[in-house]
Order: structure tokens, then C-alpha cells, then sequence
């Protein structure tokens, strides 16, 4: 079959047809990248609630191990605890206290 590619009625076909695959391939790349964001977004979010679980959880047992000391020594120690470790150059921001976790519902 043969086509005459300079009938301006070809040329307009030819055309419009490219730019509706050119436009198809577009919203297919735009909803792949739009799918992988979400996933990501989920994955950083259950990451986010098992980092918060963990920080409640070794603040119970900061909790428990002050209660032990305050029997053994006869003060819970935990401020000289939390100094020494600023010391070292570490630091509790104090941003996901237990109270303050309970009442976000991002981490429920």
C-alpha cells in the first residue's frame, strides 16, 4: 500500500498518531513513578513506627533500670546516666517521650 506523505491529511494522521503514543507513554512513566513514591512512602512510614516501637521500648527499660536502681542505691541515676552520654555526644531530642507517642496517631 502506498501513501502520499506530502497530502497534508497524511501528515496530520501521522502525527496525531505519534503524539497520542508519545502522550500514553508519558502517563504510563508518570503513574510508574507515582506508584514507586507511594510504595516508598509506606515502606518509610512502617520504618518510622518500628523506630518509634524501639524508642518506647528502651524507655521502659531506662524506666525499669531506674526502679532497680532506686532499691539497690537508693536514687534512679538517670540523669547522671543521660549526662555521661551527652557526654560521649549522644542526645535524646525528647521528641517521642511515651505521652507524646501515645498521642499521634501516625504511630498507632
Amino acid at each position: 500500500m502506498f501513501f502520499d506523505f506530502s497530502n497534508t491529511d497524511v501528515q496530520k494522521e501521522i502525527i496525531s498518531g505519534f503524539f497520542s503514543i508519545l502522550n500514553t507513554l508519558i502517563a504510563a512513566i508518570a503513574a510508574g513513578g507515582i506508584g514507586r513514591l507511594i510504595a516508598r512512602q509506606g515502606k518509610l512510614k512502617d520504618q518510622l513506627r518500628m523506630a518509634v516501637q524501639d524508642i518506647s521500648f528502651l524507655l521502659k527499660v531506662e524506666e525499669i533500670h531506674c526502679e532497680n536502681n532506686k532499691i539497690e542505691f537508693k536514687e534512679s541515676r538517670k540523669n547522671k546516666v543521660r549526662k555521661e552520654a551527652r557526654i560521649e555526644g549522644y542526645n535524646f531530642s525528647g521528641e517521642f517521650t511515651p505521652g507524646r507517642i501515645r498521642s499521634q496517631d501516625i504511630f498507632r
